[in-house]
């Protein structure tokens, strides 16, 4: 089953070369890597809290909760035009197959999903008003389920698709080892025959030899 990669490359290939669209993915594509180590400082700070520091309102226990709320809005941050990627990704996918459809499922909630996230830190960067706050998180959570969906679905397809590839090629090696065994065995039987018609003929030979010698002494 073809991947995203594939589709983005065959797409490419088609309008000869990467347009404006293509070199700004791959351009905000190089953040991803801060992004995931703020993820992992964000939730082990919210582990933390949520088992150490339960119920406790020392200074510590503020201070990071102010802390993990601060990274959380550092990643909307740097989440800026992220959405543009599955906006790339839904104009270089196929919909009229079933994979088609379930990446616009996947794509559509996340490009959406990371759509509402920038809006959602404008409110909180006091650039919109914060009555937005709830129905911004509303529609975030609906498209982020969705875009989970999506992806789940799509990954659990593929991923029985490559098992079905594995099982076919193993299948096709050990008929390839059969076959190969079958030769082998019916070249020895070869090898056998030869040996048992030729040998009795190899004595006479060796006694005319002999006595040709006898001979000529």
């Amino acid at each position: 089953m073809p991947t995203d990669k594939n589709h983005l490359a065959m797409a490419m290939t088609k309008r000869k070369g990467p347009d404006t669209l293509d070199k700004t993915v791959t351009y905000l594509a190089k953040r991803d890597g801060i992004d995931k180590v703020l993820k992992v400082i964000r939730y082990s700070t919210k582990l933390a809290l949520a088992t150490a520091l339960k119920n406790d309102s020392s200074d510590l226990a503020v201070r990071l909760k102010e802390f993990e709320t601060s990274i959380g809005t550092s990643r909307k941050a740097y989440r800026l035009g992220k959405w543009l990627s599955d906006l790339n990704t839904l104009r270089n996918t196929p919909v009229l197959t079933k994979a088609g459809s379930l990446e616009l499922l996947a794509s559509g909630g996340e490009g959406v999903y990371y759509f509402v996230e920038q809006l959602t830190w404008l409110v909180k960067a006091g650039l919109l008003d914060k009555k937005y706050a709830k129905r911004f998180s509303t529609i975030s959570a609906w498209a982020e389920l969705v875009g989970y969906v999506g992806n789940v679905t799509l990954n659990g397809l593929r991923i029985a698709a490559a098992l079905e590839r594995e099982l076919m090629l193993t299948q096709e090696l050990v008929r390839r080892k059969k076959v190969s065994q079958s030769y082998h065995s019916l070249h020895c039987l070869s090898v056998a025959w030869l040996l048992v018609m030729h040998l009795p003929k190899l004595p006479l030979c060796c006694s005319a030899c002999f006595k040709e010698d006898m001979s000529c002494q």
